[in-house]
């Protein structure tokens, strides 16, 4: 049996759910499947969060999705408190512990009632394509109120849904980008990614490849509707269906509050960052109007993505924010990796929420557990404790032994321990009796050739074939490459003051080429 992954995404909106499942075998090989269902959505009665959920729970179970263990779900940027902070370091752990305290005075809210959630942002990119090797690190830092995620899982759970993660919307756009990058596309560093939904318009901006900015916009597809039946008299239904006919210039006067909220969010981030962004891709229901995606291009004065980008017919334009929910990192790895890395940036306020839900709970069981546990470690301690002790008490008695056997190698066996200063007197002075073998008369040997061979003449090849010392007279016999090297190595002697009757004798041209054998006689000088 084929090993599977298998993941789906579930895009819950207001007017439809839409689910992508993603499948990969061990070999490599992928299956992606989409899945649409239309939600009422005119009345209030169909907004009820029993009714939404009874027909989430048909959906799943007409296209089989309750089989898979792996649904990842996402709650809307507007839920949340985004910020991207900048920190002195790198290492995680210390992240981990810094970030709540950083976003304390960020947020209006306190840290008790916030689930709080960061990706450390990979580094930037230079022109070339490098990455910039700083010491530091951003963090994109979102903090969503644990009621909100709460509600989102109570929903859930009233359609027999666990979900496995809970991201955001907007990361989810960027997963998409992260996904095409993968598959060795063309995708731009400087990217800003729109998704028009039928209620709200959900925006990632992308800087370097990195998620820079999250945002809802309120402003969808259904506003252009109403706006459209308000002006021709057509109904709601009439407006929806005729909308997908029209060319986007024609509406463009109803689309101009979307348009100016994206100026305004671009320029503020260029602004900011004096960094230009290039492209574009609309995606979400509204991307599929006729000319949108050129339109809002145009409007923004950017590029809009298309096949040269890896944003062809096969992207996921109206199921985009399902499919990158699909392709969780955390939960679905790239080809032939089976560990997370730094550059997997996506959330998970499910495991948030579920560890400060844990940590509030302290069962008696565990107040057992930790008492047995106490105890335990007091025994192993005790015992440690005689074990070193022994241990260091062989160790003190092997050292003592060891130190008289060498004590008796150095003094003698005779030696009473004890007096080791008057033994090393004596050590000394029998040394010196040996040393004053070799001591001429006033002229001490080791000195004098110390003195003689400092002062040969560096750059000259010597080859010394005998040397002799007779009473403060230096006989020496040695041969060089040429006649100037001999009278250059007797200038030098001369020249010193340690030396005194330099005579060069019986130079004469060797039997090797370039050879040159003479003696020299140095008479050192009388201290």
């Amino acid at each position: 049996m084929a090993i599977v992954t298998e993941c789906v995404g579930l895009d819950i909106g207001q007017t439809a759910i839409k689910a992508v499942r993603f499948r990969r075998r061990l070999s490599g090989r992928e299956a992606i499947d989409y899945f649409h269902r239309p939600l009422p959505f005119t009345k209030p009665e169909d907004l009820d969060p029993a009714r939404r959920a009874k027909a989430l729970r048909g959906f799943l179970w007409q296209h089989g999705l309750y089989a898979t263990d792996r649904l990842v779900t996402a709650i809307p940027c507007h839920d949340l408190f985004v910020r991207t902070l900048s920190l002195p370091f790198k290492d995680a752990t210390k992240l981990t512990q810094v970030v709540p305290f950083e976003m304390e005075n960020l947020v209006p809210m306190p840290l008790e009632e916030l689930a709080i959630g960061s990706v450390i942002l990979p580094p930037a990119r230079f022109s070339n394509g490098s990455p910039d090797d700083q010491k530091g690190s951003e963090v994109l830092v979102t903090a969503a109120p644990k009621g909100k995620v709460a509600e989102h899982l109570r929903f859930l759970a009233q359609a027999d849904i666990e979900p496995s993660a809970v991201n955001i919307d907007a990361l989810a756009l960027f997963s998409v980008t992260q996904y095409l990058r993968g598959e060795h596309q063309d995708v731009p560093d400087n990217l800003v990614i729109i998704d028009i939904g039928a209620s709200k318009t959900t925006v990632c901006l992308v800087h370097e490849r990195r998620p820079v900015v999250l945002r809802t916009i309120f402003w969808g597809g259904n506003h252009l509707t109403h706006a459209l039946a308000a002006r021709q008299g057509w109904t709601f239904a009439e407006a929806e269906r005729r909308k997908r006919s029209l060319p986007i210039d024609q509406m463009a006067a109803w689309v101009e509050p979307l348009v100016r909220e994206l100026y305004v969010t671009i320029h503020a981030f260029e602004g900011t960052q004096r960094s230009r962004l290039t492209h574009c891709w609309v995606s979400g229901g509204g991307s599929k109007l006729r000319e949108m995606a050129s339109f809002v291009a145009r409007q923004l004065g950017l590029s809009a993505v298309g096949p040269r980008q890896g944003f062809g017919p096969d992207s996921p334009r109206a199921f985009s924010i399902a499919f990158g929910l699909a392709l969780h990192p955390k939960l679905v790895k790239p080809r032939w990796r089976f560990t997370s890395s730094s550059a997997d940036l996506a959330l998970d306020f499910k495991t948030a929420c579920g560890e400060d839900q844990a940590k509030s709970k302290v069962a008696k069981s565990d107040v057992r557990l930790a008492v047995v546990g106490v105890l335990l470690l007091g025994l192993l301690a005790v015992a440690d404790f005689t074990i070193h002790f022994v241990l260091q008490h062989n160790r003190v008695s092997d050292l003592k032994t060891a130190l008289q056997v060498r004590y008796e190698q150095v003094f003698g066996a005779t030696a009473a321990p004890g007096d080791e200063l008057d033994q090393a007197r004596y050590r000394i002075a029998a040394i010196d009796k040996a040393l004053a073998i070799i001591d001429g008369s006033r002229h001490k040997v080791l000195p004098a050739l110390s003195a003689f061979v400092k002062q040969l003449p560096s750059g000259v090849p010597v080859k010394v074939r005998e040397l002799t010392l007779d009473t403060g007279t230096i006989l020496l016999e040695g041969e060089t490459s040429s006649f100037d090297a001999v009278e250059k190595i007797k200038q030098a002697f001369a020249s010193s003051r340690r030396f005194e009757d330099v005579s060069v004798s019986e130079t004469r041209v060797g039997a090797a080429p370039n050879q040159v054998v003479f003696r020299m006689t140095v008479t050192v000088a009388q201290p």
